[in-house]
């Protein structure tokens, strides 16, 4: 069964997760950039969709020229 996560447990930085801060959250799922579930009016995630969306922002460091 999946374990829920709730957006202060992401504030927190739980289980080994960056902490994001409630309002980032907000933004993110308003913007479609973050999955989440609604029960009645509590937000919930699943662990994996934070993983995934902090995977898809992974930015590759430039190599140096002089290298």
């Amino acid at each position: 069964m999946a374990q829920w996560i709730t957006p202060k447990d992401v504030e927190n930085g739980i289980d080994g997760l960056p902490s994001i801060s409630t309002t980032t959250q907000n933004n993110l799922r308003s913007k479609r950039k973050l999955t989440y579930t609604k029960i009645g009016t509590k937000v919930v995630y699943k662990k994996e969709w934070i993983l995934e969306y902090l995977a898809s922002n992974i930015k590759k460091a430039k190599k140096d020229k002089a290298e």
